[in-house]
């Protein structure tokens, strides 16, 4: 492969952030192994590597991903907050999943009701098509909450359906 040849999997595993062993970083120690090696600037839209003169002055709000190679460093935990992601993981453990899945349905309900009465209606489809999907795999598997979430969702589709075809409220004239 010549330098200006590039390989799909070489350039999706270069726009994948790295994740550096937390707790070899927090003792301090240099990690090994790919994650350890330096992470490549983006390339810009021709190919080539972005060069200082290619890439813009300024860029008030760059993404998480164009952040996180420059700021491995800031990326490294300290032994406080991996304490505290071990004891945020226990908690979680304890709680059952079926908790979990419930509230993501009713966050989701909840998200959806907003959505619609705000007539942003292509994120309350989402919100609904959502809950339809998690309805539709592990509904019989929610116990109680299964029967007011079908209700929830049946409701949250005819208000959708209501609101859709119903024509957008007039603006008073000036």
């Amino acid at each position: 492969m010549t330098h200006h040849e590039h390989d799909p999997e070489e350039e999706a595993e270069a726009r994948r952030p790295r994740v550096v062993d937390k707790r070899i970083s927090a003792r301090g120690a240099a990690p090994e192994g790919p994650a350890a090696q330096p992470v490549a600037e983006p390339a810009a839209p021709s190919g080539e590597p972005a060069s200082e003169s290619t890439a813009p002055a300024t860029d008030p709000a760059p993404s998480p991903r164009q952040q996180a190679p420059s700021r491995e460093a800031d990326d490294l935990w300290t032994p406080e907050q991996e304490a505290q992601a071990r004891k945020m993981a226990e908690e979680m453990a304890q709680v059952p999943s079926l908790d979990w899945v419930i509230n993501v349905a009713v966050s989701l309900a909840n998200a959806a009701g907003v959505k619609l009465n705000s007539r942003q209606l292509e994120d309350a489809r989402l919100a609904i098509d959502a809950l339809a999907g998690l309805m539709g795999s592990v509904g019989s598997r929610l116990e109680d909450a299964e029967t007011p979430l079908r209700q929830t969702l049946a409701e949250l589709q005819m208000a959708y359906t209501q609101v859709a075809s119903a024509p957008p409220p007039q603006q008073p004239e000036a």
